[in-house]
């Protein structure tokens, strides 16, 4: 299987993962009102605790962030069918020491409980170990969002520690989650290239 294909497009390296269900690109400006749809959702605004833009005068300045910053790998979860169904990231990398947050969002609520977040996750993870060469990427999820965790589980994710945080909602708790490449359950991606 191929992970991994990189296109020069204008100078840009552009990288675009494949997995068994889902395909991982860029983010492109064409996403952005179906991200923004997921964005206004009420449910995933409280699981994204409100940090994601709703309006199209917040996305031109946080879009041009995501392309600029280097330690941030944003991507586009295209399902097989070629359809856009959520987000995907590597956040806060550390390239020094070898880490990065991992966020995810099915914002298409019919391609939910299908196994296609867990490929995402997994397909990621195994670009950010084997060709990023991270240690370590981690993750904070809400302890009642059991669909989430129970996928993390299923890559190899394990809980290392939790604190609680006041929201909309009023106190919740928070797991935080960690994942090396020696726990890594999910079959590791081929990586071309």
């Amino acid at each position: 299987m191929q992970s991994s294909d990189k296109i020069r497009r204008k100078g840009w390296r552009i990288v675009i993962l494949v997995g068994d269900k889902t395909i991982l690109r860029p983010l492109s400006w064409e996403d952005v009102p179906a991200f923004l749809q997921w964005c206004r959702d009420p449910e995933l605004q409280d699981l994204s605790n409100g940090t994601y833009p709703t309006s199209l005068a917040e996305c031109g300045p946080w879009y041009s962030s995501l392309r600029a910053n280097r330690q941030h790998k944003h991507f586009a979860i295209i399902a097989r069918d070629g359809r856009f169904i959520g987000d995907i990231e590597l956040d806060s990398i550390s390239w020094r020491r070898g880490e990065a947050e991992l966020r995810i969002c099915i914002g298409d609520p019919a391609y939910r409980n299908r196994g296609l977040g867990t490929d995402a996750v997994a397909t990621l993870v195994s670009y950010a170990f084997f060709r990023l060469h991270l240690r370590l990427v981690y993750l904070r999820v809400y302890r009642d969002n059991r669909r989430a965790i129970r996928c993390y589980e299923k890559v190899g994710f394990r809980t290392v520690g939790w604190l609680r945080r006041a929201g909309k909602l009023g106190e919740r708790e928070i797991y935080l989650m960690a994942l090396t490449p020696e726990d890594l359950r999910a079959p590791v991606r081929a990586l071309a290239g």
